[in-house]
């Protein structure tokens, strides 16, 4: 046995280290981390001051979220630990939890924005501006054409908030239906970002919030009680037309496009950008908001504006208890299946 001095008792380890002597001995028992020497008379554990390094290897993985019970698997065929393996592993999950606390961060930021964002609203009404690029996951809504049903528009806006959720993607705020004035096809739909938040410029910033230099809310929120009426024409600020993009089918290999991993049932669009005329509806209800906002897609010229979104808004209930949506027509190039 090596001179008393130059080994640590269990006692010494646990004081030292701040472990148990009861995790000790499990990690001895299943062979984690064995000590250097056990007396055999006694039963003494004894190890070695380099063990110590050891043990801060173990609760850096345990703390990164490896199982206690995992570790043994770790063992080589000379059963010892293979340490490279294990704090890979460790590395690992903490680069997957980054990534997930950051997705949180984006979608709290996205949230945030739409409460404190102060727009300007023309007199009229009516917010004219540009809207930036987007990324959207849909589903067909089959009701398009008819009166708004609100269970299956919930149910659908689960389902989306899940997918994205799944996939591991920030989810943004906007959720609605999305409509083809052309084609006469529509979509409830969920925005996501498809990367993680950075830091960005303040044009970038801009692009991801919906607010531009002037602090001029470029979603076309509009403003409830402008006397607007819901049938009114909002003639378009030029005759510039966005062309339509192919969207891409989740797990689609056949299209040129970031595979998310949703449900091939789902369907990608990414609105390009473009020139864009909106504002705020507010009824006494989400489905006469929504019947409303339709109803006006439909008097819509296709030639003009072939696109439009109605989507709810972030605290959108009144004093009163009325609600709101934002309706917004637009010429956006806006993915449709293939």
């Amino acid at each position: 046995m090596r001179d008393d001095d130059d080994l640590l008792t269990i006692g010494e380890v646990a004081k030292l280290d701040g472990v148990s002597t009861k995790a000790l001995r499990y990690y001895d028992a299943h062979g984690i981390l064995a000590p250097i020497e056990t007396d055999p008379r006694t039963g003494y554990r004894y190890y070695a001051p380099d063990q110590l390094l050891e043990m801060d290897v173990i609760r850096l993985c345990l703390e990164a979220g490896v199982p206690l019970d995992s570790i043994e698997a770790f063992h080589q065929t000379d059963g010892s630990l293979d340490w490279r393996a294990l704090m890979e592993t460790g590395r690992d999950r903490v680069a997957r939890e980054i990534a997930r606390l950051r997705t949180l961060e984006t979608s709290l930021n996205d949230y945030l924005g739409e409460m404190t964002r102060k727009a300007r609203t023309p007199a009229d009404g009516v917010v004219r501006s540009d809207l930036p690029p987007t990324w959207m996951v849909g589903r067909p809504w089959p009701y398009y054409g008819g009166p708004f049903v609100l269970k299956p528009y919930l149910r659908a806006m689960t389902l989306l908030r899940t997918a994205v959720r799944e996939a591991g993607l920030p989810r943004l705020l906007r959720r609605g239906i999305i409509i083809d004035c052309r084609e006469g096809r529509a979509y409830a739909y969920q925005q996501f970002e498809p990367g993680i938040a950075k830091p960005r410029s303040d044009a970038a910033e801009s692009a991801m919030t919906g607010i531009d230099a002037t602090g001029i809310d470029m979603a076309i929120p509009g403003a409830a009680g402008t006397g607007k009426a819901p049938d009114q024409d909002i003639s378009p600020t030029d005759n510039r037309t966005v062309p339509i993009n192919d969207a891409s089918h989740a797990g689609d290999d056949s299209v040129d496009s970031p595979d998310f991993g949703f449900d091939p049932s789902l369907t990608v669009f990414h609105p390009t950008g473009g020139p864009a005329e909106g504002q705020v509806i507010e009824r006494e209800s989400l489905t006469a908001c929504f019947d409303d906002a339709l109803a006006m897609v439909a008097r819509n010229d296709p030639n003009k504006w072939p696109h439009a979104t109605v989507c709810e808004i972030w605290g959108s209930h009144t004093a009163d208890g009325r609600v709101r949506v934002r309706y917004t027509r637009h010429r956006c190039g806006v993915g449709r299946t293939a």
